[in-house]
């Protein structure tokens, strides 16, 4: 069975509580091959069930994007009565992840292993597409940016560090985004990795 996760990546997805979520269908093509990856994306939550304009905002391949678009309007979320803190469409942001088997079936781990042999040659490439798809979107919300945060707070769990050192690792990248693109531009030959800041680099 290869594993699939759809998670919320916004606060209101707290306050809308799906009532039927069929995950995305596997691509035969790409599970045969034996390839992971994930797909980012908004959709609209209709005060009346609804589920309505998936966006695709980032995705590792083009058939998983499809598989997305193609499932979403098939969704229901649980009705709710319109206030004014509740609008009648709220907009989520989404991401669904496609984890191969022999990847171990959890998003965070094939994600640390991925970030790590991760080339600044297929950076550059993702962060083009990135450009081209979502050109609204802050640099830091590309894809690689997002994984890499959510591998932070894994490894900062795990290694028990405290809120202010969890603030500093984030900061850090943050503020280095801009001469990370710069630098994998320049160095294609490199690892994403080796183009981090030190402190975030040594948590990967």
């Amino acid at each position: 069975m290869m594993f699939a996760a759809c998670i919320g990546a916004n606060a209101d997805e707290r306050s809308v509580e799906f009532d039927y979520r069929r995950a995305p269908a596997w691509p035969y093509s790409l599970s045969k091959s034996g390839i992971s990856g994930w797909v980012v994306y908004d959709l609209k939550a209709h005060h009346d069930g609804r589920v309505s304009k998936p966006e695709v905002l980032d995705s590792s391949h083009p058939l998983f994007s499809l598989s997305v678009v193609n499932v979403v309007p098939t969704w229901r979320v649980k009705p709710w009565v319109v206030s004014e803190q509740r609008p009648a469409v709220i907009s989520l942001r989404q991401e669904h992840y496609f984890v191969h088997p022999r990847e171990g079936n959890a998003p965070v781990p094939w994600l640390h292993r991925s970030l790590r042999h991760l080339s600044c040659a297929k950076f550059s490439k993702r962060f083009d597409d990135f450009q081209q798809n979502s050109s609204d979107l802050e640099q830091v919300e590309m894809s690689v940016f997002r994984h890499t945060y959510s591998v932070l707070a894994r490894v900062a769990t795990y290694r028990k560090l405290s809120d202010e050192q969890r603030f500093a690792l984030g900061d850090a990248l943050a503020e280095a985004v801009p001469e990370v693109i710069q630098r994998c531009r320049a160095n294609p030959a490199l690892r994403y990795k080796d183009v981090l800041p030190d402190q975030v680099s040594m948590m990967l």
